[in-house]
């Protein structure tokens, strides 16, 4: 998968500072068009859409989802969450020269996470961001994971050349390299200096491998500001809304891991149906039956 790929996924339509708040029965996270390997018929086939629930124990039925693709309705056939399918879940970690006081805190949360998340059908990834990026081979042992957490160093040196965008390109990367949900987490303060990927095609490869990206950013000094004069997290904010993951600034460490948790637990995938012969760029909605329509992005690039 290029750094460009064509796909493009559904824009949430928010705006901010709204955009961070959205009380819905369920939210989409992110709509890309996938082929299925096999197709229910000679004139249609099978996509893919992954949705985040607002209730961890909420259940829907195909039968009370629709979608819509341009001013087309088409079925949902199936719904399906972890265990059922399985979870690639990356924790990228920043390790940069601006974390050398809090670098303990970003690796306390991303073992606590993994010792929350861990199961047999759930791979872990991680990912080293700083000026030297380094991605760990991915594993479903927990004691593993962590040992790779705790081996990671931070640099010293001046604030410059942090490599954060690259890092989670690699990451996602990582995740789409297996079917099921594919998961980012970052933890750090993610004042990218140096990377190649910009924010427009780091968007643009999340959409394209389905990736619900999270942010939790740990910093030893306040993340508030205008955005022309404070950086901090800024493009990572705007990432987790166009993709439909979380963001939180400087939490406790129980607190995010009780948050991240239980979003990642909300988490499905929506199969559904369409007619072969559309192509282009077109609008898709997701809705539910209940009368409450999902906040989604606004249109995707059907190959």
């Amino acid at each position: 998968m290029s750094e460009s790929s064509g796909l493009v996924a559904l824009n949430t339509g928010c705006s901010w500072p709204s955009r961070c708040i959205v009380r819905v029965v369920a939210t989409a996270i992110i709509v890309v068009l996938v082929a299925s390997p096999e197709t229910t018929n000679a004139d249609s086939q099978q996509y893919s859409v992954v949705a985040r629930l607002d209730a961890r124990s909420a259940r829907l039925t195909p039968g009370e989802v629709v979608v819509r693709v341009g001013n087309m309705r088409v079925q949902a056939t199936t719904i399906q969450a972890s265990p059922e399918i399985p979870r690639n879940i990356a924790i990228v970690i920043d390790a940069g020269p601006n974390q050398a006081n809090v670098l303990s805190r970003a690796k306390e949360l991303a073992t606590a996470l993994v010792n929350e998340l861990s199961d047999a059908n759930t791979v872990f990834s991680i990912v080293r961001a700083g000026i030297s990026p380094k991605t760990l081979a991915a594993t479903v042992d927990r004691s593993i994971a962590i040992e790779h957490i705790r081996e990671i160093g931070g640099d010293s040196g001046k604030r410059l050349n942090v490599i954060i965008n690259d890092a989670i390109g690699s990451a996602i990367r990582q995740v789409s390299a297996s079917p099921g949900l594919r998961i980012v987490i970052f933890i750090g303060e993610g004042n990218d200096g140096g990377s190649r990927l910009r924010y427009e095609q780091l968007r643009s490869l999340a959409e394209s491998n389905q990736v619900a990206f999270f942010a939790a950013l740990v910093a030893d000094h306040s993340l508030r500001g205008a955005k022309s004069i404070l950086r901090f997290g800024w493009n990572l904010q705007e990432l987790t809304n166009d993709t439909g993951g979380i963001f939180l600034e400087n939490p406790k460490t129980a607190n995010a891991v009780h948050r991240l948790e239980d979003t990642v637990g909300r988490l499905r995938v929506i199969t559904f149906e369409m007619p072969s012969g559309l192509s282009g760029r077109q609008k898709i909605s997701v809705s539910s039956k209940r009368g409450i329509r999902l906040k989604a992005q606004e249109a995707v690039v059907i190959p």
